[in-house]
């Protein structure tokens, strides 16, 4: 075993190839023009040098007759501010019991909901270090059914500020049955073709903002981590990103190629006993509200599942190993990885106990990280550059109950470098985790066919069969913020998989 113990002395340590002297941002100031509009951005002041532009349209409103379908480019809407972020899509409104609501809500979106919710959010530097900087695109979780682009845990404008290093693109993809229909006559994962809507615009237009639209990669977690690992199966030829990052979460070898869900739904939303082309335009016309109702009233039921995406052969596919061995997905490094403890976050929650639900105290992380870890291993099997690794920190800001730490979703702030924000300041530690990460995270963006690089200069080491290796994050047991060790640290908390 290799370990690489960092110095955590310097609190405020800049990322790798960070300099003093910065280039020219957007050539055009605040006021952008693009594709779909003319838009103007703003600037905070707890972020002076960061430029913002929030709730820019990416696609047209999927209302009425573009209800379940693919989307569609936005067009040009003319001169409007972008300034405030635009409703998220409509999800689930769920139990509000889990950790995540009633510990930790800063994980979730808040936001007002609404169908027309196809617009996306950009954080760029004001001194960027290089004329034009690499764009990480971030594809949120929450199970296909919950989720948006703006959530307090996940907007990086400290991150930027501190760094002047690159750009942050969040965004709404549609979700549940708006995204995810799975009908006969709607029979495509429409909530995966607006991710690739997404990338098509960033392409046409991110270098107006200062981005590089040959530097782009595409980060997720949890479902969001599904959605990344699925286009890259999906866009083999033209992934128009040059990298993926998936956290804690995997795709399945095989997929499901049809669901009675949507049907079964029109029984109960006044579209039954019909063809499945009067079915869907019937569905189209159902209130909104009323269709989220049903569907929320529907995955009470433990038997009938929920709307996820299925193989529609064209976003996903029913076989991915197949595809790996015809060779059909982009040939792109990944980053992959999960957290030590990824099952915590979803036991039956008491915010009141002061012990861990049922007494298990014993970290756990089961499925999420078997997926995680089928990716790493499968991947690399096949010749493609892949980089493992464990996120084992246990940080009480983050985590204010022992047994949630390192639970699902608990590396995401230490990312954004939001992690000192909302309860209490973080440990040194801590701080010097986070930007591990957030270095790792940017050299893999700047330059994918190179081995990422961390603020120290410790380079991450590819995952083959012969070396095994991964990188640990935020070592609950011991000093070091990021060392190199053998796979068999993660197995351990991975479970059978």
């Amino acid at each position: 075993m290799r370990f690489q113990i960092l110095a955590s002395s310097i609190l405020l340590a800049p990322l790798a190839g960070a300099r003093d002297t910065c280039s020219e941002g957007p050539k055009s100031g605040l006021t952008i023009k693009t594709t779909s509009g003319t838009y103007t951005g703003l600037v905070n002041s707890s972020a002076p040098d960061v430029n913002q532009w929030l709730g820019i349209p990416y696609g047209r409103p999927p209302v009425g007759a573009r209800r379940f379908m693919p989307p569609e480019k936005a067009p040009d809407y003319g001169t409007a501010d972008a300034k405030a972020y635009k409703p998220i899509c409509l999800q689930s409104s769920g139990s509000k019991t889990s950790v995540f609501w009633q510990l930790m809500p800063e994980f979730q979106n808040t936001d007002p909901q609404s169908e027309d919710c196809l617009y996306l959010n950009i954080w760029g530097p004001r001194r960027p270090v290089q004329k034009k900087v690499p764009v990480i695109i971030w594809v949120c979780g929450g199970g296909f059914k919950e989720g948006g682009g703006h959530a307090p845990y996940q907007v990086p404008d400290q991150w930027i500020q501190r760094t002047q290093t690159h750009i942050v693109v969040t965004f709404n993809y549609r979700l549940s049955v708006f995204g995810f229909p799975g009908s006969p006559a709607a029979n495509k994962n429409a909530g995966l073709m607006d991710i690739r809507l997404v990338t098509e615009w960033l392409k046409d237009n991110i270098a107006e903002f200062g981005g590089d639209p040959n530097r782009m990669i595409l980060y997720g977690q949890s479902a969001g981590s599904n959605a990344v690992l699925t286009y890259a199966y999906a866009y083999p030829e033209k992934p128009i990103v040059r990298g993926f990052i998936a956290s804690s979460g995997g795709t399945s070898t095989t997929n499901p190629t049809n669901s009675s869900l949507f049907h079964e739904l029109a029984q109960t939303a006044g579209c039954a006993n019909l063809t499945a082309t009067a079915e869907l335009a019937c569905m189209q016309n159902v209130d909104r509200q009323v269709l989220q109702q049903k569907v929320d009233e529907a995955s009470t039921d433990p038997n009938r599942g929920l709307f996820r995406p299925i193989a529609d052969n064209i976003t996903v596919f029913a076989n991915l190993t197949d595809r790996l061995e015809k060779g059909l997905v982009a040939k792109l490094p990944l980053i992959a990885g999960f957290t030590y403890n990824e099952a915590a976050a979803f036991l039956p929650f008491d915010p009141d106990a002061t012990t861990a639900p049922n007494g298990t105290a014993d970290p756990g992380t089961g499925g999420l990280a078997c997926g995680a870890k089928r990716e790493i291993l499968t991947r690399s099997a096949y010749g493609l550059t892949t980089y493992g690794y464990l996120y084992s920190g246990n940080f009480s800001n983050i985590t204010p109950r022992y047994w949630l730490g390192g639970m699902h979703s608990s590396d995401i702030p230490l990312v954004f470098g939001t992690h000192s924000q909302f309860r209490g300041n973080s440990t040194e530690l801590e701080w010097q985790t986070s930007y591990a990460m957030e270095a790792f995270w940017v050299s893999f963006a700047a330059n994918p066919s190179a081995a990422p690089r961390d603020h120290y200069g410790q380079t991450w080491p590819k995952y083959t069969e012969a070396s095994r290796q991964i990188v640990v994050f935020g070592n609950a047991t011991g000093p070091s913020a990021s060392y190199i060790a053998p796979v068999a640290i993660a197995d351990k908390y991975s479970g059978p998989c």
